[in-house]
Formats: structure tokens, sequence, C-alpha cells
């Protein structure tokens, strides 16, 4: 008899990430874990959910301090451990593990979030851009086109950092998606956020079981704007009084979609096509693209 509930059935341990914390890691009722691939929305879902969890639109969401990525392989994990064991408000955690590399809790909250893989392949390749130092500079591509055709070709393994390659990303969706019928998973997409932003912090709201009124759900969604994040930088951009970017603001660089038009050649959209039809059905990939289905 298979098991009804996620169960941690892999080790990821790659350069960004390390799983096995999940181990020494003690869940609380109430925890919200926000798991998305790199590039995908986290730091706005954060933001989001620590406005609504401390019910105030001016509050800074600590992206970073706060809010701890709980599997950072950057991070000493024991220091992490405590800081979180002694947080005494409602815990908002980041993670980019899939969900069979964490530990599942009926009691806890999970909020998967999902973008168009060409537009996080270009998102990604900017933010190493504007990162000091050159730890992933090795990961540019000189050749936009020829970098791309890797990151859609090459097979993923748990040593690969989430995000490296387009199975990694489907395999993200894959594993939150097996589990959408259970009450305490909810997946969102990027580009319905950017749709319909307030429908999404009303549905984040929902998720968190908040309780609030239209006026403060209005009020979160008027200052969790993209734009309005951008402007005030210092504020929302993951550990930005730790010296790591070239320019804050740039970590917001574009909130649009379609990057790669007019940069893409036909060779590798057609690379992109076929492989992504290899990986999921028609109506998902659809979904998993654009946040729509039908």
């Amino acid at each position: 008899m298979t098991n009804p509930l996620p169960q941690r059935t892999k080790k990821y341990d790659s350069q960004t990430s390390f799983s096995k914390v999940w181990e020494q890691f003690e869940q609380r009722c109430g925890d919200v874990f926000i798991c998305t691939p790199p590039k995908s929305g986290t730091t706005w879902m954060q933001t989001i959910c620590g406005m609504l969890i401390f019910g105030d639109p001016s509050v800074n969401p600590g992206i970073g301090t706060t809010s701890r990525w709980l599997d950072s392989a950057f991070n000493d994990q024991e220091e992490v451990l405590e800081f979180l064991e002694a947080q005494t408000h409602r815990r908002y955690i980041k993670t980019h593990t899939p969900l069979d590399g964490i530990t599942y809790d009926e009691n806890c909250i999970y909020l998967a979030v999902y973008r168009h893989p060409i537009d996080v392949f270009f998102s990604g390749q900017n933010h190493m851009k504007n990162m000091k130092g050159d730890q992933f500079s090795h990961q540019i591509s000189d050749d936009i086109n020829e970098g791309f055709q890797t990151f859609v070709s090459q097979p993923t393994s748990v040593t690969q950092d989430i995000g490296d390659t387009l199975e990694s990303l489907v395999n993200h969706y894959l594993s939150f998606a097996k589990w959408q019928s259970l009450p305490n998973i909810h997946i969102f997409h990027y580009a319905e956020m950017t749709r319909d932003l307030r429908n999404a912090v009303s549905a984040v709201s929902d998720s968190l079981n908040c309780g609030f009124g239209d006026e403060l759900i209005d009020a979160i969604t008027s200052a969790a704007t993209f734009s309005k994040m951008k402007k005030n930088a210092a504020k929302y951009a993951p550990s930005a009084d730790r010296d790591i970017w070239k320019d804050n603001a740039q970590f917001f660089e574009s909130g649009t979609s379609n990057k790669w038009e007019g940069i893409l050649n036909e060779t590798s959209l057609s690379i992109y096509n076929n492989r992504m039809s290899e990986l999921l059905a028609p109506s998902d990939q659809k979904w998993f693209e654009f946040g729509v289905r039908g």
C-alpha cells in the first residue's frame, strides 16, 4: 500500500542547496514554506507572505533575514536552525528543493510558484551577471543560444542546482502537482500573479487562513507590485544589506515575460519545444509556461 502523503525520498546536494538539513529541522503547526525554483517568484511570494503574516503592507518582510532560506548551502545551517527555532511569530521559510526532498507536514502550508522556463533561464542569466565576485561567472553564456540549448538538453540530477536545466524545473513542478489535491499544497504561477496580483494576494491570504477583509488585501496588493518592490530594492532584494549585488534594483531587472523574443533562434526554440513535449503533456505544458489551461 502506498503512503497517501508526500515522502522525502531524495537528498538534493548541490552548489546552492543541501536538503539534508530537513532531517534536523522541527516544523511547527502553521509554518509556511515558499517552495519555488530559482527566478520564479520566490522573493515576490515571500514579500506577500510577510505582509499577510504581520497584517501590515508597510512591514519589512526581511528577505534573507526574517524569512530564511532553510536549505541554502551558502549559510551556516546550524545558525539558520537556531535562528528559526528562536522565532516566535508565524514562520515563512524559503526553499528551492522539490517536494520529494523536503519533510512534509500536514499541519504546515506549502506555496509552490512556477514561471515560464525560458523566462527563468533569461532571468537567471541576468541574476548571475548582477552578482559580485565570479562564483557563478562560468554559468553566464557568451553565446545565449548555445547556453540555452545546453539548459534544455542536459539531463538533471540531485547534485545539480534546481534551475540549471529545463528538466529540473519540470521535475520540481511535477513533485508538487502530484499532490495538489492536498488542502495545504497551493500552486501559483508567475504569469497569473502578473495578470491579476490582487487575486493572487487574496488566494495566498486564503491559503494561510488569514481572514483579512478587502481593505487590507487592497493595501497589500498595492504595496507588493513589482514596480514598488524595485523602487524600494534596499528593502525587498534578498540580503540587500550583505553587499552581494552590483545593483539591488537590478535584482528586479524585469518582471516581464517573453524575454527571448528576437534573441533565441529557430533552432533553439525547436529544441525547446521538442524537449518539452517529452517532459510534459500538452495541457500541463501550457499551464507550466503561461499559467492557463485548456
